[in-house]
Parts: structure tokens; sequence; C-alpha cells
């Protein structure tokens, strides 16, 4: 130390001597102490020493000692007669440092955490504390100990982090982001507007790019949303993401949803890719004070139904979604407790022979047994079905119980009756469908020929090798293939020579027209011929009037299905009329 700096030193320890009480008498042992053993063992400490004299207007310092120099890469020269705020940079908007200028100045110690900056620029966490040391007179001193605990810190915001952030993206998690939106709901007299939106097709981009192109969309995703400036941002699923900011009115929370559609509506531009992605949107414009997990859960149902429309429209939370998403969960936990408790059952069409009016077999109808609302049918229940996966417990549940039924039904019959029974969509990408059919026929002791499998054409537009070979294996099983409402929606007739069909029903619509459109009529006439060329059994649907049956009769329909020929009945009343059917033929 040089003989200014122990001069200095040494005034302020032999004036800190001369105070008062247990301050006084711990001092007046340092003072017995030459100055240089002082300085030595102020030099020793591991935390950075300041000394400023608090009368001084510019609070410039009169000590530092080595740990300082080490902590900020200052030397002693740099710093002595200069205010120390110097380390703070540009970063002078910090709060604690309006509480360290308003404790100097009413000579009170206070320890506070700032971002400082070492002489080479680099940032670093200084844990400061302060307290004033009153010499005789009006003498009194502030001696600060600073501390370098970036270490600590940057371990308490990886904690933080992991605990309140998502690791992707790094906006919030869903739980952080709940607890937040309460806290600015309640204290601002703002609306809350909260959107939710989500990747349209995400699982396409995965499968198409690579999931480090999926993660990529995901934070460019994240980093426009929060370029926007919004009050908090999440992301709450997988591809699914929430923003929360404050809004005057309602003009201003449609601006906030014009401004998020423009930035995700930019090309993104991806390791490898450049694609353009469509988003769903679903908003709510809350009330200040607002519940959190509420007003999340009501923008979720708008997103629902954004995600329901096929341009994915941006959806404004209105009450009647709330209600239909509260059925909607009533009822899929109705679903889960009804095939629990094997609540299904099957009501059986006959399908006659058009030529004899014999019954040759019939369609498997599935029915909700409600405990509460009795009988449902299935377009009360299937699509949710469909949506919730459940509908695979259903349909395997469906294939073995006609299996069974087929099996009492043709137990001793001669020429056996066989049985068609629908299959959803789903199943076909997410079921082994033929060992679930083969699974069936064998538990219950059936000829699979006795089982045709129903598809719709929307399942055959989409053709894969996959789904072909899953056919063919299905034919090689013995299972019958049907086209189900055959002539409607999609290029019908392109199916015939690709899938290794078995049978086409034409659709009651054409059936029902059939007697006033001559076109109707010319189309029911060519699916026939080319029924009997291929060699398909054709089935024509929807079959209630004697005139019906009679055209289609002129036409060489073999097969026909309907109320003319009877309503869908429980399994044991169709039993009886099949057996009483068999015994009138006899």
């Amino acid at each position: 130390m040089t003989g200014k700096k122990l001069d200095s030193l040494d005034r302020f320890l032999r004036s800190f001597a001369r105070t008062g009480g247990a301050e006084r008498e711990h001092a007046t042992e340092l003072a017995r102490m030459s100055a240089e053993a002082i300085g030595a063992v102020i030099e020793e400490i591991d935390e950075g020493v300041l000394i400023a004299d608090a009368n001084d207007p510019h609070l410039r310092l009169i000590h530092a000692n080595r740990a300082f120099e080490t902590i900020t890469g200052y030397s002693r020269d740099d710093v002595i007669g200069k205010n120390c705020r110097y380390l703070q940079g540009s970063d002078r908007l910090q709060p604690e440092i309006a509480r360290m200028r308003e404790a100097i100045s009413e000579l009170k110690p206070i320890a506070v955490t700032l971002r400082n900056y070492r002489k080479d620029g680099s940032l670093f966490w200084n844990s400061i504390r302060l307290f004033p040391l009153p010499a005789s007179g009006p003498k009194t001193y502030v001696v600060g100990l600073i501390r370098d605990v970036t270490d600590v810190h940057l371990s308490a915001e990886r904690i933080d982090r992991a605990e309140h952030h998502d690791q992707l993206t790094g906006s919030l998690n869903r739980y952080t982001f709940v607890e937040r939106l309460d806290a600015l709901s309640m204290r601002s007299v703002q609306l809350p507007v909260i959107v939710k939106i989500n990747v349209a097709q995400f699982q396409d981009i995965n499968t198409s790019y690579g999931f480090d192109v999926g993660d990529a969309l995901l934070q460019q995703t994240a980093q426009r949303l929060q370029a926007l400036g919004p009050d908090l941002i999440a992301r709450t699923g997988g591809d699914e993401f929430a923003i929360a900011c404050l809004a005057d009115g309602r003009e201003q929370a449609l601006a906030w949803l014009n401004r998020i559609g423009i930035a995700l509506g930019q090309r993104f531009t991806l390791p490898g890719a450049s694609i353009e992605v469509r988003f769903a949107t679903g908003f709510v414009i809350g009330q200040p004070g607002g519940n959190a997990i509420s007003l999340l859960r009501q923008a979720g149902t708008a997103l629902h139904h954004s995600r329901g429309t096929r341009l994915r429209e941006v959806k404004e939370f209105e009450a009647a979604d709330q209600r239909r998403s509260v059925q909607r969960q009533r009822m899929t936990n109705e679903l889960q407790q009804a095939v629990a408790n094997g609540e299904f059952l099957f009501h059986y069409q006959p399908r006659v022979d058009l030529r004899t009016g014999t019954i040759i077999g019939a369609e498997a109808l599935l029915r909700w047994n409600h405990g509460v609302f009795g009988l449902q049918r299935p377009d009360r229940f299937i699509e949710l079905a469909e949506d919730t996966g459940l509908i695979l417990d259903i349909g395997h549940w469906g294939r073995c119980e006609v299996a069974r039924f087929a099996a009492e039904v043709n137990k001793h019959r001669q020429t056996p009756l066989h049985f068609s029974v629908n299959v959803a969509a789903i199943e076909l990408n997410h079921r082994d469908i033929v060992a679930s059919v083969e699974d069936a026929v064998k538990k219950n002791g059936a000829d699979p020929a006795w089982l045709t499998l129903e598809l719709t054409e929307r399942m055959l537009a989409e053709e894969t090798p996959k789904l072909i070979a899953m056919f063919h294996q299905l034919r090689e099983l013995g299972v019958g293939l049907s086209i189900d409402d055959f002539g409607v929606g999609y290029s019908s007739f392109r199916y015939v020579d690709r899938y290794p069909l078995t049978e086409i029903k034409i659709d009651r619509g054409l059936v029902r027209e059939m007697p006033q459109s001559a076109a109707k009529r010319i189309i029911i006439g060519a699916v026939i011929e080319i029924g009997r060329e291929l060699g398909f059994d054709i089935v024509a649907e929807g079959i209630e009037t004697e005139a019906q049956r009679d055209a289609l009769k002129a036409m060489d329909c073999p097969f026909g299905q309907g109320y003319l020929f009877g309503a869908p009945v429980e399994a044991d009343v169709f039993k009886a009329l099949a057996e009483a059917t068999l015994e009138s033929k006899a």
C-alpha cells in the first residue's frame, strides 16, 4: 500500500476508535494495531473492501483492497478518488441502485445484489453490503463489502429456468404461466387477453422434415411471439403456445390478434427447409381479476373450435363453446365408463335377396345403452369416440361381438348368414386390424367368411402401400371388404380395381332420388354392371318403397337393405326373425 493510502486508512481507524459502546471497544483493539497490520488483514480477506467518506457529496473512495482489484479488474489507482458507480456501466436502471442511494443518504445499512461490470466489460453479479461507521464529530465513513456471486446467481437462474420455463423454447411452462397470469390479472385494471395457438399438422412436419426441423419451428414460433412484446408467453403443450397481454379495450385486443397473425404468417426458414405454416388460433377477452385457469381453459375451448375449421379460422371464446366443451367432457367420461361397463350392443338390420325376399344376413349397427338417456345411435357419440381414441376399444369389442353372434346364428344353418360391421378410419392407422379380426373369429369359433368389414370411400382416398397390403391380408384371412355409401364424395370408380373389395353398397341417397333422376338411375345401373363383371356383391341401401325395390330388381340388383324389409332390431329379435324365415322357406 502507498503511504498516502496507509495514512487515509490510519485516520479512518483512529477516528473509528473514538466511537462509543461495543463498536468503540472493538475498534480500540483494532486501533492498537499498526496501520500496516490492519492494512495487511484487510488485504487478506476474500471480500472486496471499499471505504468512502459519507460526508463527501461525490462519495469518492478513499480505500480499496486487493480482493476488489481481483473481483473487478480495476486497480486501486483506477478507483481511489472516484465514485464506484462506474461498476454499473450503462446498466443504471436497476431498482436496487435507488435503494442503495436512499440507504446511504439516511446512513442505514443495506445489502443488495447488482449487475456490475468488470474493467474488461464482462458482467458479474455483485453481492454488496454497505454500512455506515460513525467517527468522532461529524465524520462518518461508508464501508462496502463486495463479493462475486455470479456462479451462485447463474445456478439459481438455471434452477429457476428448469422449474418455470420450457427447455426447448425458453418460454414459460404452463404452470408458471397460470401463476403469473393470475398475478397480472389481479393487479391491473386493463382487460387480460389470452390467445392460444397451435401448429396445424405439426406431426406431418416432423414426419416429412425430421424432428430437428420441428424443434426449430417451435423455437422460431416462440421467438416471433416474444418479439411482439406480450406480457406473458408459454409453451403449454407439444405444439401449443399461450400468450397473454393487457388491453384497454376490445379494439386493442383485436389489434393484438392481428399482429400475431401477421408475425406467424411469414414463411419459416428452417434448417434444410423453407415452409409456410398455418396456425389454429383461439382467444378470450377477460375481465380484470379474472381467474387464470378459467381464462386459459376458455381460450383452449376457442382453439379447439378453430382446429375444427378447415382453414384454421381465428375463433373467439363464446359461452356456447363452453357448454359444448362441458358436455363433451362429460360424455367422454361417460363413454369411458360405458367401455368399462359393457354398455354397447348391436342392432341388426336385415339384408335380403331382392329376387327371393330371403334374409341373407344383416348389418350390425352399434348402439349405446346409456344409463340415463337410454338407447343412443352412433351419430350421438361415434365422432367423440374416434376423437378420444375410445373407438379402438369399442371397435375390437364390436368385431368380437359380431363374430360371436354370427357363430350363434349359424350354428345349425346349412346356408350361413353374413354380417357386416363398420370400421373406423382411425383403426386402420392405430390398430393391427388384421390381428383384431383374427382374434375375434378364433375366440368365437366363427368362419371369417361370415364377416364383412364396411369401409367408407374417405378411408380409401389416401391410397398407400401399407393400406393395400392390409386389405390383402384381410382377404387372405377370408373376411369380406365392402365399400359403403358408394357413389358420393369421391372418385368412387377408381377404387374398384385398386383394392381387393368383395362388395359395393349403393348409397341410400342415390336410391332415394332414383325415381326422379335419370342420372341417378344411370349411375346405379353402371354400378350394378361393374359389380356383375368384376364379381362383386352389390347391395342397395335405404330401400323404403316397393317402387324402389321393383326398379332395382328390374336393373338386376341382387341384394337390398332398408326399412321396407325391416328396421334395425335387437339381436334376439333378429335371430328369431331369421329362424322364422328359414322355417317358412322349409
